[in-house]
């Protein structure tokens, strides 16, 4: 019988799942539980409290699956079960800005006295947070306790419920237990991930007796996720049993090399945009204009200075004072291909002084393209500080065949110190310091008629930057295109990264 899907997670929880594993929270052996039960699995969600960035992840998760079912059930009061939920319900706590209520195991001897510490009055609804479920035993008595004081509690929510009877015996008390993660779930990403082999699944439900024996399969795509391999920082993906995280903008920063993908990164989180425009006008004033009303709304602003009637020292200078203005990259799109010295010569005429970055082919080789641009971006006198390497087209019928493409991908990843990235319809490397930008993007259209084959922001945001041209120059309303496209694509890239 073939596997079948668990339901898609949503990026916070496919995060918490990596980096549960990354930081060994999900251990595999022989393990006596509390209850004096065999297990071959021991999930110790207090490795959680050592890494901020689990936390953080976790805690954000659970906020929105309480935000969801809490639409229509307003509560006000967190209460967090002791002690290993504490943590959790305290950082719900701030996010929801919702009170938090402690309760504690036995009443003290001395002070007030009370078995539940916080502000609360007769009536009020409340949400109980746990780390992890089994049987649900120990909630009753938290929940009796609670009831006892006039509190209501219909909901429990939890990181882990252990398909071990814990929603059925809630039930029985009218409460409803909701779960960021069950076990069903975090076997099936250990068996995606290489971590978890079918016998060992076999063994983990005979010995818990869970209520499934099938093992069911969990689509990991990587290529929606920005990642790092488990002991590898920089991503050499050779093999699926290697945990992928995805990471922050801020922290691919600091895995980057090439001088231009640091300035790069950084000026994308702190504009939040990942919009590069595509200026083709051919009249060099025009082009000056639209990029001053640009500037606040893009990462990067790209020309073909071989088709501007006005192109000379004078106006680069102008573009040059918009980009430091705006804080933008000046990418020219020369699309370099040639040897080595024919190559350096036309850089240093045509673009080292007022271009940030350009694009090259890949098909003159590494020691071409590495002897050509290593002296110029090294140079403290040139404004050009990296290089796109051209790895696919947006064209149709282009020539940019696999070969092609890999070939291009390895002169990159052997050259990260100048180059920047790739010009691609989609991710080819894993290497974090190397920026995808997808070409050829509209909302409106798919084509020209003319060869040339747009995609929409959802489709391209698998990369790190999206270039739009002619579906935002070419309006009537150029500007309000600009904020429309820099939304869309900003919102559809932080939906695949971790929350801050």
């Amino acid at each position: 019988m073939p596997l079948t899907l668990v339901e898609p997670a949503a990026a916070g929880l496919r995060n918490a799942l990596r980096l549960m594993t990354e930081y060994g929270v999900f251990k595999l052996g022989e393990f006596t539980l509390k209850s004096g039960q065999r297990s071959p699995i021991y999930i110790d969600l207090r490795e959680s409290f050592g890494h901020p960035d689990l936390m953080r992840v976790m805690c954000e998760s659970m906020q929105e699956l309480i935000e969801k079912v809490e639409k229509t059930k307003p509560y006000k009061g967190i209460v967090g079960v002791p002690y290993a939920a504490l943590p959790y319900a305290s950082i719900i706590s701030q996010y929801t800005s919702q009170p938090l209520l402690i309760i504690r195991k036995e009443a003290k001897s001395y002070g007030t006295k009370k078995l539940i510490e916080g502000s609360y009055s007769e009536g009020q609804r409340v949400i109980v947070v746990e780390d992890v479920v089994t049987t649900g035993q120990s909630l009753k008595d938290v929940i009796t306790t609670l009831r006892k004081d006039g509190l209501v509690v219909e909901d429990v929510f939890c990181i882990l419920d252990r398909d071990q009877g814990g929603p059925k015996n809630l039930e029985e008390l009218g409460v409803n237990l909701h779960s960021l993660l069950n076990m069903e779930k975090v076997l099936a990403f250990l068996s995606a991930v290489g971590r978890l082999s079918l016998d060992q699944f076999n063994d983990i439900v005979n010995a818990l007796n869970l209520p499934y024996k099938e093992l069911k399969k969990i689509d990991v795509k990587w290529e929606m996720e920005e990642t790092h391999t488990n002991g590898n920082a920089n991503g050499d993906n050779k093999e699926n049993s290697k945990i992928r995280v995805r990471l922050s903008l801020q922290q691919r920063e600091k895995l980057a090399t090439c001088p231009v993908s640091k300035r790069l990164f950084s000026l994308m989180h702190t504009k939040a945009t990942n919009l590069c425009l595509a200026i083709d006008y051919e009249e060099g004033e025009r082009i000056l204009e639209l990029a001053d009303k640009a500037g606040p709304f893009v990462c990067a602003v790209k020309v073909h200075a071989d088709t501007i009637d006005e192109f000379n020292e004078s106006w680069t200078s102008k573009l040059v004072a918009l980009a430091n203005k705006h804080d933008f990259l000046i990418f020219e799109d020369r699309k370099f291909a040639d040897t080595g010295n024919t190559l350096s010569m036309q850089v240093k005429r045509n673009a080292a002084s007022w271009a940030d970055i350009v694009t090259v082919y890949g098909i003159a080789g590494e020691k071409s393209i590495r002897s050509a641009f290593q002296p110029i971006i090294a140079d403290p006198s040139t404004r050009l500080k990296g290089i796109l390497l051209i790895a696919q087209l947006s064209c149709e019928g282009n020539l940019c065949d696999t070969e092609y493409t890999n070939g291009t991908r390895r002169i990159a990843e052997a050259n990260q110190d100048i180059v920047c990235g790739f010009i691609t319809q989609e991710k080819i490397s894993d290497k974090l310091g190397l920026i995808h930008w997808t070409p050829g993007v509209s909302l409106d259209e798919s084509t020209d008629g003319k060869g040339q084959q747009w995609r929409s922001v959802e489709k391209a945001i698998t990369n790190d930057i999206v270039i739009v041209g002619r579906a935002i120059c070419y309006k009537t309303t150029p500007a309000s295109e600009l904020r429309r496209y820099r939304d869309a694509a900003w919102e559809a890239l932080s939906a695949a990264m971790p929350k801050h």
